[in-house]
């Protein structure tokens, strides 16, 4: 009977949901990590187009912009390539996170530059109608960008350099944007400043398709290993 047991207790069928979770829990980690490195990246990208155009960047300016960046990818990005495993048929709804996150990820990202800089001493960015003008741009890039990463990555077509044509071809589209708003708003656009966010719009969603690719192929493998558990 204890025999009996310990092996029903250890069958595929008993291990299955343990490898779920364990699937779940990877994919979250996986996710927000490469979301925190994609968000340092971009923002020492940057700092280099910033110097580059002749600015010079004081180093706690440099920590805002960084703690502002990470908390951006996090929300954004990582809660797009999380929602890859829930939604991976159902592309719509990565379009609705995208759709859903963005607007969160600005306003995060917005606050949590102010909280720092405030607690830091800096001057905070004022809030004007560029900034929801941006926002609602984000809005729209990154739920089209969902929504076409989620019908990619459900074909044999979801490759490496697939992803990377998808995110430059959204990158170059919405920089375009973002720095038409910035120029119609009729506010001063240094050089230095029209580096940066030209550099920020282009770089990021090629690096958010790149971890969506990573998260989702990683995803494959755990479901792999999954069925092999339960003996499929």
């Amino acid at each position: 009977m204890t025999t009996d047991t310990a092996a029903t207790t250890g069958s595929p069928a008993a291990m299955a949901p343990a490898a779920r979770d364990n699937k779940l829990f990877s994919t979250i980690f996986t996710a927000a990590w490469m979301a925190i490195l994609l968000g340092l990246l971009v923002q020492l990208a940057i700092f280099g187009a910033k110097t580059g155009a002749g600015a010079v960047v004081p180093a706690m300016v440099l920590v805002v912009d960084i703690a502002s960046g990470i908390a951006w990818s996090v929300i954004v990005c990582g809660g797009v390539a999380i929602g890859t495993v829930a939604a991976k048929n159902a592309p719509p709804l990565m379009g609705v996170l995208g759709l859903i996150c963005a607007p969160l990820a600005f306003a995060a990202a917005k606050g949590t530059q102010r909280g720092v800089a405030w607690m830091l001493g800096q001057p905070m960015e004022q809030i004007s109608a560029l900034t929801y003008q941006i926002g609602a741009a984000k809005a729209l890039e990154y739920a089209l960008l969902g929504f076409v990463l989620g019908n990619l990555i459900r074909t044999p077509k979801s490759t490496l350099p697939n992803h990377t044509v998808v995110g430059i071809l959204f990158g170059t589209l919405f920089a375009a944007i973002i720095l038409w708003l910035n120029f119609n708003s009729g506010g001063q656009m240094p050089t230095p400043k029209v580096a940066a966010t030209a550099t920020n719009e282009f770089i990021f969603p090629i690096g958010c398709s790149l971890v969506i690719y990573w998260v989702a192929k990683l995803s494959d493998l755990a479901s792999a290993r999954e069925r092999i558990v339960a003996g499929n």
